[in-house]
């Protein structure tokens, strides 16, 4: 009898916890915003960084955006804000020395994203973004 009601409540429990994995996604997704807000990011994969979550999550809403990334490649780093109701990001590709600025209504996800650029990086922001990378990498034991 007692470990019927021990095995009905570690059924009910594994179910609960089902139940939250779109509500913990949801959760994650508010919680990098909020970490975004106002940041300049570095774009990693490996370790995952904060910009590399916050491109992918744009890239599920809006599908015009993924395909920007798939045809440009991932960006070096990532600046992104909201005002008056817009998001703001700006992409830039060191390499190459360009940036991209995109921009969406932070509540339609349903609005697609709108996308300017490329426009040329100056010097200053170019030796601090790289100056910021290369820190980032030292400190992962990581090469460019």
């Amino acid at each position: 009898m007692m470990s019927e009601k021990i095995s009905a409540v570690l059924v009910f429990s594994a179910l609960l916890l089902c139940q939250c994995a779109p509500y913990r996604s949801a959760w994650n997704a508010g919680w990098t915003s909020a970490e975004a807000e106002n940041s300049i990011m570095l774009v990693i994969d490996q370790p995952v960084t904060l910009g590399y979550k916050r491109l992918q999550y744009h890239g599920a809403l809006h599908p015009e955006f993924r395909e920007l990334l798939t045809h440009l490649g991932q960006p070096d780093c990532l600046a992104e804000t909201t005002q008056g109701g817009r998001r703001y990001m700006i992409l830039y590709y060191l390499g190459a020395r360009k940036a991209y600025s995109c921009r969406t209504d932070d509540r339609r996800v349903t609005t697609p994203m709108q996308v300017s650029g490329p426009y040329p990086i100056s010097d200053k922001e170019y030796k601090l973004l790289r100056t910021f990378q290369n820190k980032a990498y030292q400190s992962l034991g990581k090469k460019r």
